[in-house]
């Protein structure tokens, strides 16, 4: 007959070769949902312990915040509603010498007058309602709002620019 000689041996070495991958580049995404779903119970005990976790260390940290904000000199288009009033107010041979510069100075000045920050705390809706919440004595009122307000401050940030610039037009 023939005169190959084939051996008639068992399948069995074949699982000790590896099969040709798919792509590198490609996911097999029902396999990653059935690995997924087969660890559903540990997925969740991880998500619901730092959930745990997170909601602890938010109500044991002390709530401290800050905050800034800048304030600029009022712009020229801003200024002119302003300007209008000054120039009835100079018609009425009422002189006011204040200028877009000078309003801001004195902003700042004002702000930082403690006895007036004090008095628009006293007044201020929000930080009463917080100390009433803590339901403290006038004295107590007073030393909280006294501390408050040194903790605030304002300074013109562009003063030490202002000197060190020179003036467009000398001579």
């Amino acid at each position: 007959m023939s005169s190959l000689n084939i051996k008639q041996g068992s399948d069995a070495h074949f699982s000790e070769y590896p099969l040709a991958s798919p792509s590198n580049n490609e996911i097999d995404l029902l396999n990653l949902i059935e690995v997924l779903w087969r660890a559903k119970k540990t997925v969740m005990a991880v998500v619901f312990a730092f959930a745990c976790a997170g909601l602890l260390i938010s109500f044991i940290l002390p709530q401290k915040w800050t905050s800034s904000a800048v304030i600029t000199p009022a712009e020229a288009i801003q200024w002119q509603d302003l300007e209008k009033t000054f120039t009835k107010l100079r018609v009425l041979d009422l002189d006011v010498n204040i200028d877009r510069g000078g309003a801001f100075n004195l902003f700042i000045k004002k702000f930082q007058s403690v006895s007036l920050l004090e008095e628009y705390l006293r007044s201020s809706p929000y930080v009463m309602d917080q100390l009433k919440e803590a339901k403290i004595d006038e004295l107590d009122l007073h030393r909280a709002i006294v501390a408050l307000s040194e903790k605030m401050k304002a300074v013109d940030d562009n003063a030490s620019k202002k000197k060190d610039e020179p003036s467009l037009y000398t001579s």
